[in-house]
């Protein structure tokens, strides 16, 4: 049965907290560690956890990010809005539907038209978690009590440059994410063919184009985030195999090494370790130490790359353990200034590799032995899966 849109009406917890769901949204807490886990849980995602993949994940998050925009999308907006194929978006939904994730509503000014939202269970989650961060938050009762609209939030540090940053990259995702969904459809001809046929190569050219852009943003944004102390968000964890995620790495990185002059040699020892991560962000902290390392290692010299397995007391940990040779001062882990000069990429993304491992429960090590070599690590805990 259809549902109007009328029909669903938030939870009285969050009713006027506007302040609250706008932090929640500005910060993308709705992708948030905990809140996955508990998504996890109502969905059923570990029996065929192989169903529920990373394309439904996505699809998940967007229209919770839709409803607490009190924004209801179609199909057409969910696959254009998160950049995935209309089918992959269609399974997904599915797959959605028959975990009882969401539910068809009809839209009030189009009867014909059906749009998508969360289900009243998964809602439920939501606002009880955006009611925790209420009251994490530190949220004060209003000094008239009529106007419930006037809540005031304990500001976070940094809130000028972290406030810019972050409401220019919402003003420049949603028309990005657009024109990477559109120009996929002309690439892939998915209304009818292209004429003069070159034009849908320039359509493949303005996508990369667009991805590259929204890819650079969003990583500014996180460095920005993490130098203020705001912690970094991650997607859902899975089990994850760390060699894997290094070999991957060290594919792309390689061809930037060969470039300039540097051997990139890649060893094992720490065969079938797995870690709970969120895998597109731990391979953005190992891809940028990599690339930084590599950016300040001289021509001629190599940079060797292994996994290994760390016992110094504590739990067992896996290390990703990059060693170069030293060519300038050893890198102070502490390091605020950024700068953007070649061979101080790894200085200006250390704050960002730094808030990725501690958001895994990890740490990282910077070093130098005898032999004057510089050695960078990756340190997580193992997962006992």
């Amino acid at each position: 049965m259809q549902t109007e849109i009328d029909e669903i009406t938030p939870n009285i917890l969050l009713k006027n907290n506007n302040i609250v769901i706008d932090y929640v949204l500005r910060y993308e807490l709705y992708r948030h560690r905990d809140l996955s886990e508990r998504l996890s849980i109502a969905l059923n995602v570990d029996q065929e956890p192989d169903a529920f993949n990373r394309s439904t994940w996505d699809i998940l998050f967007y229209l919770i990010q839709c409803h607490l925009e009190d924004n209801h999308p179609s199909v057409s907006d969910i696959y254009l809005s998160i950049s995935i194929s209309k089918g992959t978006a269609i399974s997904g939904l599915a797959e959605l539907e028959r975990r009882g994730g969401i539910q068809k509503v009809s839209d009030t000014d189009d009867k014909r038209r059906r749009l998508i939202t969360i289900s009243s269970p998964i809602i439920e989650v939501v606002y009880e978690f955006v009611s925790e961060c209420q009251q994490k938050l530190a949220l004060t009762e209003p000094a008239d009590a009529h106007q419930s609209d006037n809540l005031s939030v304990r500001p976070v540090s940094g809130e000028p440059l972290i406030n810019l940053l972050n409401d220019l990259s919402h003003e420049v995702r949603t028309p990005l994410t657009a024109i990477i969904g559109f120009s996929e459809m002309i690439a892939e001809e998915a209304l009818g063919p292209v004429q003069p046929v070159g034009y849908a190569e320039y359509a493949r050219d303005i996508g990369k184009a667009a991805s590259h852009l929204l890819n650079s943003l969003n990583e500014r944004v996180d460095s920005a985030l993490a130098q203020h102390g705001v912690a970094i968000s991650l997607g859902p964890l899975m089990p994850s195999d760390l060699e894997a995620i290094v070999d991957a790495a060290c594919r792309v990185e390689n061809e930037v090494a060969s470039r300039r002059g540097v051997d990139l040699r890649r060893k094992w020892g720490a065969k079938n370790r797995l870690v709970l991560a969120d895998m597109d962000r731990l391979t953005q902290a190992i891809r940028k130490l990599i690339a930084g390392v590599i950016a300040k290692t001289p021509r001629g010299q190599t940079v060797d790359i292994e996994t290994s397995i760390v016992t110094d007391g504590s739990a067992p940990h896996v290390s990703v353990r990059i060693v170069s040779a030293l060519s300038t001062a050893p890198l102070d882990p502490t390091l605020e200034k950024l700068s953007y000069r070649d061979d101080q990429i790894l200085e200006r993304n250390i704050v960002l590799i730094r808030a990725i491992a501690d958001a895994h429960g990890g740490y990282i090590v910077s070093d130098t032995d005898n032999k004057a070599h510089q050695i960078h690590s990756i340190c997580l805990p193992l997962t006992s899966q």
